[in-house]
């Protein structure tokens, strides 16, 4: 008994003291992203045309980024741009299956033609169209 060393007087590891960290804060949910309504028949681009064109890498890294942030931080970054209502001037089809929804588009870099549009559902940015022509919001002639 005398030749004990000391790990065999502290206990085993999984019995060691916590330490004194305080409470923590409830973490923000935060921004994630669903191809769970994405429309590839009708009007847009498919993910297959989007990875023959070189888009889909961008689209993805964009993804990555943004979801660091909570909603409220991507849009008040301006990564992620909300609209109340249907673009009048869009393009596109306003889908009837859904109704009521928050529209939004994200570019899928900082200065891209190509964008990414859909609507949010709490912290979920639900991808409706892949928009390699900006036509989903497209800008005012000038």
């Amino acid at each position: 008994m005398a030749g004990r060393n000391k790990k065999e007087k502290a206990g085993p590891a999984y019995l060691r003291e916590q330490g004194n960290r305080g409470p923590q804060k409830p973490k923000k949910r935060k921004l994630t992203f669903s191809l769970e309504y994405l429309l590839d028949k009708t009007e847009g681009q498919t993910l297959a045309e989007w990875q023959e064109l070189g888009h889909l890498a961008a689209m993805n890294e964009m993804m990555r980024h943004l979801c660091k942030y909570t909603c409220e931080e991507a849009l008040q970054d301006g990564s992620i741009k909300q609209y109340q209502k249907w673009p009048d001037h869009s393009k596109f089809t306003e889908p009837k299956h859904l109704p009521g929804v928050t529209w939004g588009s994200m570019h899928i870099t900082k200065k891209s033609k190509q964008v990414v549009a859909g609507f949010f559902d709490e912290n979920v940015f639900n991808i409706v169209f892949l928009d390699k022509d900006h036509l989903f919001y497209p800008m005012a002639e000038k």
